[in-house]
Parts: structure tokens; sequence; C-alpha cells
């Protein structure tokens, strides 16, 4: 049976990302920072079939531990400049009627109850079609310089915060406010009913909070929950909460265990494993030849200088590939960092050397490469999903602009529907109807965030 598959488009709020390819002839990134801009993508990726868009985010940009930063992060753009991805939704919103939105925050950086309110306010303005995508910040440099935390917090101390954040997140978002709480009687004067309002009581190890939740409920009360990395504290954080999994594997058995594993993680804490999705990157040329896409993408992988690709990896990693002799490799090296990415690079004695990688990442940093014709290009995305059982893709940022996805659109996107991967029509309702297939727009039973609500902590005090 043909998979129907997810299809989201991955971006920043910046002129520059993955391919660091903003100077290519094809790009279109000069009026990044207007509305304009993002509204036409909007339509385009909606029109297109496309389920949600996904804004990253960077808090920083790549910098060395004292703070120095290479003067090419500055004059080729690498991760700045980089505007607030959260503050671009609304308006997107009112653009598009279908087209779904995944914004990053990061739980090392912001504070919970703050960041509960900004999604149950995204919830309600985009009708349900938010979710937030958790990170714990892999640029601990720029927390450290920019946000004045003090002191780099080890990856494993990073996703205990992330829990205790989502947790608290969770009794926010679930359990501040009865379903029927707000009444809005004019006669009686009773906006809610004090009732069914309920303090919310939180004393951790990283926050304390007593009061209650200020926002009312929205379509999906929890924004859906995405999360990426591929780490051992990742995937265990993903297989207890996470409903989308991103992942950037190139790999397609290293793809087809990672999904298999989060699965089966998912069962282990009592969860479906079908509310969990998966999806991985893809960086997509298309020509209408074999030998027009090789040729476009040699054209692409020239683009960037190597310089800026090893400062982009060292935004993504905390490793300087530039402090390494060609022929050394990073077998032995450990970060604080991307530890995702730099795990890509430690294959023992098989691992690649500097030079390798940084031929390799000054044409992609991202996830898999395909290039083809039209019917190619289809046929390689069906493979993948055929022998790894992921469920979607999310299409890289490769020219810059529209450019990235057009041809896609165009010429890939007709050949999956034929096939049955995508629908006839594109899926609408919110984002966990979408994507996990739901009847509902809430949490499901098994999650365990279901378990902050209400009516769930009375009956099992009074049990």
């Amino acid at each position: 049976m043909t998979k129907t598959i997810i299809l989201g488009a991955f971006e920043e709020f910046t002129p520059n990302f993955i391919s660091n390819a903003w100077s290519h002839p094809r790009s279109d990134t000069e009026g990044f920072a207007t509305l304009p801009y993002w509204q036409n993508m909007a339509r385009e990726l909606e029109a297109g079939g496309f389920d949600f868009l996904f804004l990253a985010e960077a808090l920083g940009y790549p910098m060395q531990p004292d703070g120095t930063v290479p003067e090419v992060v500055v004059r080729e753009a690498v991760q700045i400049p980089v505007h607030d991805p959260m503050l671009l939704v609304s308006g997107l919103a009112a653009t598009v009627d279908r087209l779904g939105f995944v914004v990053t925050a990061s739980t090392t950086a912001q504070q919970p109850n703050l960041n509960a309110r900004a999604f149950t306010t995204l919830d309600h303005l985009t009708q349900g079609r938010i979710a937030w995508n958790i990170v714990t910040s892999d640029n601990q440099v720029a927390l450290s310089k920019l946000l004045g935390q003090t002191a780099v917090t080890p990856h494993a101390e990073r996703y205990r915060r992330a829990t205790e954040f989502l947790e608290l997140s969770l009794k926010l978002w679930e359990g501040g406010w009865d379903d029927d709480a707000v009444v809005f009687d004019k006669a009686s004067r009773t906006y809610a009913d004090p009732s069914k309002v309920h303090r919310i009581t939180h004393e951790g190890e990283y926050f304390a909070l007593d009061g209650y939740f200020t926002a009312i409920p929205s379509p999906q009360r929890t924004p859906l929950l995405l999360q990426a990395g591929t780490s051992a504290a990742g995937r265990a954080f993903a297989g207890r909460f996470g409903e989308c999994i991103f992942i950037q594997d190139r790999d397609l058995d290293v793809v087809k265990a990672n999904v298999a594993d989060l699965r089966s993680r998912a069962v282990e804490n009592g969860r479906d494993p079908g509310d969990i999705k998966v999806i991985d990157a893809v960086a997509i040329i298309v020509g209408e030849t074999e030998e027009e896409a090789q040729r476009l993408r040699a054209e692409l992988d020239a683009t960037p200088s190597r310089e800026a690709a090893a400062a982009l990896f060292m935004g993504w990693s905390g490793v300087d590939l530039m402090a390494f002799p060609l022929d050394a490799t990073l077998a032995d090296v450990s970060t604080e960092v991307g530890k995702s990415t730099l795990g890509v690079f430690q294959q023992g004695d098989e691992s690649p050397t500097v030079a390798e990688i940084l031929d390799r990442i000054t044409t992609s940093i991202g996830g898999i490469r395909v290039t083809g014709t039209p019917t190619s290009v289809a046929d390689q995305l069906q493979r993948i999903v055929d022998h790894t059982d992921i469920d979607g893709f999310l299409i890289e940022y490769t020219y810059g602009g529209m450019a990235s996805y057009r041809d896609f659109i165009d010429l890939v996107v007709p050949i999956l529907r034929e096939r049955g991967m995508l629908p006839e029509v594109p899926l609408g309702g919110t984002m966990r109807r979408r994507l996990l297939g739901h009847d509902d727009d809430r949490l499901p039973a098994t999650h365990p965030g279901s378990a902050y609500r209400h009516e769930r902590i009375e009956r099992a005090a009074s049990a």
C-alpha cells in the first residue's frame, strides 16, 4: 500500500540558510526582511500542496569560544542576519487558509510561561495550524555571549531542562482552564467561571510557577509537538513527548533504524507508534534531463566558499574545522553543542578527513540529496519511503526563496499525486489532525501531556 507523505518547506528568517547559496543567480532573498516576501512564499507553498512552512531559529551566529567571529560570517551572511520567526506567523496565517506553520523555540533560552502564552496565541490566530519545534539550542557560546548565560550547559542537562520546561508548559496548556470555563455571560457579568480556572503550582529544578495561565484554551490547546535531534537524549525525549520528529540522516539504513527506534520508544512510553511521525530533510534539484540536473547541482555546490561552509559547520557543531589539519579526522572530538551534526562525521576508523568534510559541507550540510529528472526524483523519494518507512519530507532551502521549491511543485508534485503519495486534495484542519490523521484536535489520551488535564487529576485524587 502506498503511503501518503507529509511535505514541509525548511526555511529560516534569514537571507542565507543551509546551502549557503544566497549569491546564486537563481536565489532571490534580498527582500527576506519584508512580509510580502514570506506572504508570496506561503501562497505558493499552499497552492503547491505543502502541509507546512517550517521556520528554524538561530539565536546567535558562528563564533569562537572567546566570542571572536570570523569575518566570513558577516561578509557571506552565515547565520547573520537572522530575524524572529515567531513574529512572522500571524501575518502569514492571515494570508493563507490551509498552510500550517512550525516555529522553533528553545527551552534553553526561553521562559515556559511566556513561551506557552505565545504558542496559545498563535494557535488561536492560526486556527490550530501551529506546531512547536522544540530545541535545546546548540550554539552555547552564543547563549553565553548574547543572552548572558554564565556557563555552557552540558548536553544531557539541557534535555533535563527541556523535559521540565515542557512538563510545565503542558500543565499550563492542558490544566489551566476547563473546556467550558469561558462563559461570556453579559447578563451575570461572568466572563469565566472561577471554579473552572485552576491555579498551577510548580517547583522544580529549573523553574518555579505559582499562579494562573492567562491565555484561554486554543483549538489544539497544546500545539503539535515537533522535535529535532537524534542523539540518545534527543531520541529519549522524542519517544516520550514528540509527535513529529525531524531528522537529517542521509544513509537510508540509518534512517530506517531511527524510524523504528523512535516508534519503539513511543510504545515503551505507553503511546501508539502511529502517533509519532518521522520526517527527513531532502535537498532536491530537478532538471529536464539527468545531465541538466547534474549540471544544476554542480553549479549550486560551487556557490558557497569553503570558508563559509566551515563557519556554518562551526555554528551547528561548535567545531572549527579550520583549526584542524586537512588530513585529520573528528573521530575523537567531543562537543556539548551539536552532537547530532558532529556524529554524522564520526565513524571510527572510517571517519572522513577534515578536507573531505569541508568538501561535503560546501555542497550541503543538510539531509538527503536528490537530483534528477521529475520522474527520477519521484522514484528516489518513493524508494526512500519504501525502504525506511519515513512519513514525509522537509524540502530544504537550496537556491533561496521560492526557487528552492518551484521546480519541485511544478514538476514532481503532480507525479507524486498520480502515485498516491500525496492526496488529490491537500489536507486541511489543525496540524494535529492533518499530520497524525486523528479526528481530534487535542493530544491523544496516551500522550503524557493528557495527564495534566484537570479532570484526570481530579479522578486520580479521588481514586
